[in-house]
């Protein structure tokens, strides 16, 4: 699988999804040492300005060193503030499993952001790769995460119980997709 168009703007809404470059760094690092971000999900905040330059870096080569993963990693940005809001991404791996994920800085929570986000990239997955069905893999507790889904028209098609451990605590994951045909209706 080829990457189509990895390195292009795409439009949502009010907001401009932006390929990420190591320059996001920059404008992204503050928000993201906010701990909320990190309450169902096993990883911690950027230790350093450098060390995330170093991982979007990485992220900006658009795919795997060894091509079987595409990469969509976007920072989400507001032109009429001026400001980013957050991330969105995708995975796509050539066996044709593709993956979402998402973080809205604690700032701007609730105000519809990851929705448009979220909707512009799977448009995009949809119209520009041999894809039948993107998923997304969400702590069971994240209730704002999967009412986020659901209102894509995601569908939950399973749990994986005791699928992750960190911060003192055992997490399971809900599975949720939705189908290429599911998404006509909703993108």
């Amino acid at each position: 699988m080829q990457a189509v168009d990895a390195g292009r703007e795409l439009l949502a809404q009010d907001l401009i999804l932006q390929p990420i470059l190591p320059s996001h760094a920059a404008a992204l690092f503050a928000d993201l040492q906010a701990p909320e971000l990190y309450t169902f999900i096993p990883h911690s905040a950027p230790e350093s300005r450098e060390a995330l330059e170093q991982r979007y870096a990485r992220w900006a080569k658009r795919q795997s060193a060894d091509g079987s993963e595409i990469w969509l990693n976007y920072a989400i940005y507001r032109p009429t503030h001026s400001d980013y809001v957050g991330t969105v991404q995708a995975t796509l791996h050539c066996s044709g499993e593709t993956y979402i994920a998402y973080e809205v800085f604690p700032r701007h929570w609730r105000q519809g952001y990851a929705r448009d986000a979220c909707t512009a990239l799977l448009a995009h997955i949809f119209a520009s790769y041999p894809v039948n069905t993107v998923s997304a893999l969400l702590d069971t507790r994240n209730e704002a995460s999967w009412k986020l889904l659901e209102s894509l028209g995601f569908h939950r098609t399973g749990v994986i119980e005791n699928a992750d451990e960190f911060k003192g605590a055992v997490s399971d994951e809900y599975i949720y997709e939705i189908g290429r045909h599911e998404s006509a209706a909703n993108f």
